[in-house]
């Protein structure tokens, strides 16, 4: 069978990348004997494995590389005569912006990917003889040093991943993603989680020269859900909200849409913690208070949320988040159980949004997300199974994890 080295930045440890990793790991140990490559810091390891794996799925986790002074003494000094580093600096010296803060963030980049080419070669993942697939599950620092090592390797083929904050230059300091250029000429392929994501790249970062046939949108998908949501007919209206509560995701704009919404029973659930939950339990408590109609609770951090779908009734599901790199799994478990959808015009949820629900514009105020609460909740009967029907069929055509799985695979397997 053939080999595949999938690189994480925490998975199997750690929370964060199971949702999008696991549906994908299902269905690729059918057709690759599967290394983990593990990035996960040791706190994460020592909390253990959060899933259980198949026996047959080796884990070797390297860790997240530790430099000390001499180390980065000797990157940075590195960094300044590779060909690479080179290469970087005439870029960032030509475009206009905090040059100084670009040269220490692509210098910080060497420095991390040279500390994992050690780890790597230390691993003994590699072979000679045997071809392998390197799987960048992440187009980050250890995508570039399996670059970087593949020219001692030429049986290696190596794709990479590409979101967000390893994307889209806004979300990085210094507004610029470092070596961007040297890992694409050598990358067999490189993916995309949403058409919008492939269109940035083209537009910002693509090297005129590369071949632009290298670069797929393969979205992620998730499993089929064992229910379509039945209407729950306690005339209170569910709305639900899945997401970190971070500033990014703007968790205050819809307390301030709700606030505006008279007259008709509304219970909100927010499922997900993060660094402002307690910021905003306190902004909802002060601005709901007096509303009699509305209720809400904070969830927090939820294992399954497809359990939750299974459980609980739902009747909308809302983001208001201000970027999002792909096309978020939290649309796409709600849009598989029917469920209408508001988000704003952001990345790839731009794509997912059609006559399954309301696209708000990126910049929303409280009386646009208002007017959408509003509107979902005033649909007439046949309107409202027509709005439903809409989204579990997205769900089916763009999202379902067997399409997009095999989409997948043609790209790893060419």
């Amino acid at each position: 069978m053939k080999r595949l080295v999938l690189a994480t930045e925490s998975f199997p440890y750690g929370k964060s990348e199971r949702t999008f990793i696991l549906p994908e790991l299902e269905r690729l140990k059918a057709h690759y004997d599967i290394t983990i490559l593990s990035h996960a810091d040791q706190g994460q390891v020592r909390e253990g494995m959060t899933v259980e794996l198949p026996e047959e799925i080796r884990v070797v986790c390297p860790g997240r590389p530790q430099l000390t002074a001499a180390d980065k003494i000797w990157a940075f000094l590195s960094f300044f005569m590779d060909r690479d580093g080179r290469m970087e600096m005439r870029e960032i010296l030509s475009e206009k912006g905090n040059r100084r803060q670009r040269i220490y963030q692509s210098a910080a980049f060497f420095a991390q990917a040279a500390a994992d080419l050690k780890n790597l070669r230390r691993s003994g993942i590699l072979s000679d003889n045997v071809p392998i697939l390197y799987y960048s599950f992440w187009y980050t620092y250890y995508c570039y040093s399996m670059i970087r090592e593949q020219k001692r390797y030429p049986n290696i083929r190596i794709i990479a991943r590409a979101h967000g904050v390893d994307l889209y230059h806004e979300r990085v300091p210094g507004n610029r993603q470092p070596f961007r250029h040297q890992m694409e000429k050598k990358l067999d392929a490189l993916v995309f989680a949403c058409a919008y994501g492939k269109r940035y790249y083209e537009e910002h970062i693509k090297d005129g020269q590369t071949d632009g046939s290298r670069l797929h949108v393969c979205r992620l998908g998730i499993e089929k859900p064992k229910r379509q949501m039945p209407a729950d007919g306690d005339g209170v209206w569910r709305l639900l909200s899945c997401s970190h509560v971070i500033p990014l995701k703007r968790i205050g704009l819809i307390i301030d849409g709700l606030a505006r919404v008279e007259g008709a029973k509304i219970f909100w659930t927010h499922l997900g913690g993060g660094s402002a939950l307690g910021e905003m339990q306190r902004y909802a408590a002060e601005q709901l208070a007096a509303k009699e109609n509305i209720q809400y609770r904070f969830a927090g951090f939820v294992q399954d949320v497809h359990a939750y779908y299974e459980t609980q009734p739902v009747d909308c599901f809302i983001t208001t988040s201000e970027t999002e790199g792909g096309c978020p799994v939290s649309i796409q478990e709600a849009m598989s159980y029917g469920v209408p959808i508001i988000g704003t015009d952001a990345g790839g949820i731009t794509e997912m949004i059609g006559d399954n629900g309301i696209l708000l514009s990126h910049d929303p105020d409280a009386e646009e997300i208002a007017a959408a609460i509003r509107k979902i909740m005033e649909l007439g009967e046949s309107d409202l199974r027509r709005m439903k029907a809409a989204s579990c069929q997205k769900w089916q055509e763009e999202f379902d994890i067997d399409e997009t799985f095999e989409k997948l695979y043609a790209v790893l397997d060419r």
